[in-house]
């Protein structure tokens, strides 16, 4: 009896020795491949990743990150300098292109901090990128996403002085634009699920940028556009030459003056703010101006600014938007704001009618009699109806685009029309009404 304890004992004995050697030599032993531990200071943190397509099909990927004489406890960040680089390249396929960045940088890309990805116009086809953003290591599904009507390489390559870089700029534009109403939801996560769900359909925000009216630049421009952004035969050997001023560190240009504005030369790359003078340079700005209905996974009609902030207002509910009124020979402002939104969906001479009904509130800017307040809403009721008339005017009647989420809609109230939905949505969106109704709070 002593003796098969003993054997016990001694089996317990051994099997926790294995044990333990086993997760000492996991802890031990330095990991290999993809997932290779890597210490800060071996990794490049990208803040914005930036997608173009070159004439003969291939990707451009632009990586915007901190430029070296931008951060360190040695070169702290000054704010009032542009302190972003960028590094491109043109490769078969996304993960290529940022492979051959990595090795002109000599680090590996950490992307876990990266808040925007933009498309360039030139993107005819979303679902490779996509794809790449859904299942790259570390970009959060809370990353905007937005398309450009110049470059992204353009954008990302402009330096700005009223922040460090420029996808940090863009993103706080997003989150102002969304509070009123010019922008709609434009996170990765809102995008895949809208796809998902309308086959292949959702709206994205177009970012633009403000260019000055020095003659010296629109001449500039008219002569060299092409040969900086364009889709010639030589994009390589110029985003050569453009990386290889982010690696020599050289300094950038000087700032504007203005925190609003931002000011860039005609090259790519860290050094595109150094330019020859000022009576060169370019001074640019980003904003949003409509968006791009994407159908299918390509880009097609393009909302505009009206028709968005009508979109929001049906779909979202808008934090702020004013809204100008008219009393008598007196203009006026009317602050609006989305309260609740209440919607039915029912079915009546075989046209699927959607009534939405949207309660909002609304401020004055001057204090007016309760007559004149009256008379001041029911100017901007008339406003938001007619935006609201706009966008479904042009998403569901012209575009037969699901930005409504009818399909959610079907799915929730008749399950019967949503299977026919799912199989030929553009068919079932032309047989839907929708109606907008407001009741405003004074």
């Amino acid at each position: 009896m002593k003796m098969k304890q003993n054997k016990i004992s001694f089996k317990k004995l051994l099997v926790m020795t294995v044990c333990v050697f086993f997760i000492l030599s996991l802890c031990s032993c330095n990991s290999t491949g993809k997932y290779q531990k890597r210490d800060i200071d071996q990794r490049i943190i990208v803040h914005a990743l930036g997608v173009d397509m070159t004439s003969d099909g291939k990707f451009e990927v632009t990586l915007q990150m901190l430029a070296q004489q931008g951060s360190g406890s040695n070169t702290p960040i000054d704010p009032s300098k542009p302190n972003s680089a960028s590094v491109s390249q043109i490769a078969d396929t996304i993960p290529a292109a940022i492979e051959q960045c990595e090795t002109d940088l000599g680090k590996k890309a950490f992307l876990g901090h990266s808040e925007l990805i933009l498309l360039g116009k030139s993107v005819k086809d979303i679902t490779p990128i996509l794809d790449y953003a859904i299942n790259a290591q570390g970009i959060s599904l809370g990353t905007f996403v937005a398309y450009t009507d110049i470059t992204a390489k353009e954008i990302l390559n402009i330096k700005i002085t009223s922040g460090t870089y420029s996808a940090e700029v863009l993103k706080e534009i997003f989150e102002e634009s969304k509070k009123n109403g010019t922008s709609t939801e434009c996170e990765l996560i809102r995008h895949i699920d809208n796809i998902e769900n309308t086959n292949g359909t959702t709206v994205m925000p177009i970012i633009k940028k403000i260019k000055d009216n020095k003659k010296s630049y629109d001449d500039k421009e008219s002569s060299s556009a092409d040969e900086s952004f364009g889709e010639s035969k030589s994009d390589s050997s110029k985003t050569k030459s453009e990386n290889e001023k982010v690696e020599s560190g050289s300094g950038g240009g000087s700032g504007s003056d203005s925190s609003s504005k931002s000011e860039s030369g005609s090259g790519g790359g860290e050094e595109s703010g150094s330019g020859g003078g000022s009576e060169e340079a370019e001074v640019t700005a980003f904003y949003i101006d409509g968006a791009v209905i994407i159908k299918n996974n390509k880009p097609g009609g393009v909302m505009t600014r009206d028709e968005i902030i009508g979109l929001s207002f049906i779909n979202n509910g808008i934090a702020e938007q004013t809204v100008d009124a008219k009393l008598g020979n007196t203009n006026t402002a009317v602050n609006a704001s989305s309260v609740n939104k209440k919607t039915d969906i029912s079915i009546k001479d075989n046209r699927i009618v959607v009534d939405i009904n949207l309660i909002l509130s609304y401020d004055f800017y001057k204090t007016y009699s309760d007559k004149e307040n009256k008379a001041a809403a029911k100017k901007a009721d008339e406003h938001i109806e007619l935006l609201c008339k706009k966008a479904i005017d042009k998403a569901l009647k012209k575009e037969t685009a699901d930005v409504f989420e009818i399909h959610s809609l079907l799915n929730h109230n008749d399950y019967v029309i949503y299977e026919e939905y799912k199989k030929n949505p553009e068919e079932i969106l032309k047989r839907v009404d929708i109606n907008v109704n407001l009741d405003s709070k004074i």
